[in-house]
């Protein structure tokens, strides 16, 4: 039995203490495309974002923001999206990829502002979104909406909305109305859309954010679904940590002859965090040495992640037991529950 775990200090204003325990991993990049479009970027960073054609509206807001140089995913992958291509970006978590999916999508609707309906014409109708971004959580959904507020701030007439489960349905409705930029988890969507309260018809861009974790949480068959329903759309992004053969398998069914870039990072792994694998004996042995490991004096704060919520929670009453303070943590739980013990 393997068990490992990544160490780090959290901030000091954190208020639980936990450890850090996750599945031995190593990302591989494949390169058996069949041919297809495919570019390996190694770092580079000369460029401005004042170098991207992007609207005007959309350059201030950088400049409010201190956005200065373009990260390798933004630089790679910006120029083509804004030539209307269907892009399968391979990239890490904290890359910048956010404003690599969301400038050039923003600068075709910051370009058609004079076109909208009026704001009260948009309120009475059925919410009908040019810009459709799905992401696999709500605090990913939260985040990226936040990352679109910013963009769009001089920007006339755009509203932006996030929807996405363990929220209640008559707020994130009156929230809606009237968004041309939806960001969603999937299965929040299709219940807004079996509502009627929201249709896809006249998306122009669907972004796919982290597709991987996507598949991992069962989305699948509701992608297609919601692909179809955006059948109209003129251009498709897809972002995700490998090019993995189920990845590769999704985008042939949602896209139209996809470039492909893989950004590269030079490391597989976080430099800031020391990593170290334990051999055990069994899971008595583990739990003891991970009881062992938390007690340190050097110590003061972790998070653990176990394989299911039912090893979560028997996981945190052992820990307890042990006198640890510690809280768990999962999907299972209502929101409010989760917001707390954060």
């Amino acid at each position: 039995m393997r068990y490992t775990h990544r160490r780090s200090r959290i901030a000091a204003d954190s208020i639980f203490s936990a450890i850090i325990a996750v599945p031995l991993f190593a990302d591989v990049h494949q390169t058996l495309f069949n041919g297809a479009p495919y570019f390996r970027v190694k770092h580079s960073m000369s460029k401005t974002f004042a170098d991207f054609p992007l609207h005007e509206s959309l350059q201030q807001a950088l400049q409010t923001l201190g956005f200065t140089a373009p990260t390798p995913v933004q630089e790679q992958s910006i120029p083509a999206a804004l030539e209307g291509k269907d892009l399968l970006v391979s990239s890490q978590t904290g890359s910048g990829k956010t404003a690599a999916f969301l400038l050039p999508t923003l600068h075709a609707l910051a370009g058609n502002e004079d076109t909208l309906l009026s704001f009260k014409d948009r309120m009475r109708a059925v919410t009908a979104p040019s810009i459709l971004v799905l992401c696999p959580t709500r605090e990913l959904a939260q985040q990226v909406s936040q990352d679109a507020i910013g963009f769009v701030r001089h920007m006339k007439g755009v509203r932006i909305a996030a929807i996405m489960g363990g929220m209640p349905f008559g707020k994130q409705i009156q929230q809606l109305k009237g968004a041309q930029v939806v960001v969603a988890t999937p299965g929040r969507l299709l219940d807004l859309v079996n509502r009627r309260q929201i249709k896809l018809d006249q998306v122009k861009a669907l972004i796919v954010d982290e597709a991987d974790r996507m598949l991992d949480l069962g989305f699948s068959e509701d992608l297609e679904a919601i692909s179809d329903l955006a059948g109209n759309r003129d251009q498709t992004l897809m972002f995700s940590a490998t090019f993995a053969g189920r990845i590769i398998s999704l985008a042939e069914r949602m896209m139209n002859d996809p470039q492909r870039i893989s950004i590269e990072t030079g490391h597989s792994t976080n430099t800031d965090i020391t990593q170290t694998l334990h051999w055990t004996d069994g899971f008595e042995h583990k739990k003891k040495l991970l009881t062992h490991w938390l007690n340190g004096e050097d110590v003061d704060q972790a998070v653990v992640f176990a394989s299911t919520q039912e090893d979560t929670d028997m996981l945190a009453e052992e820990l307890a037991e042990a006198g640890l303070s510690v809280v768990a943590l999962h999907g299972a739980m209502p929101q409010t529950v989760r917001n707390r013990r954060l």
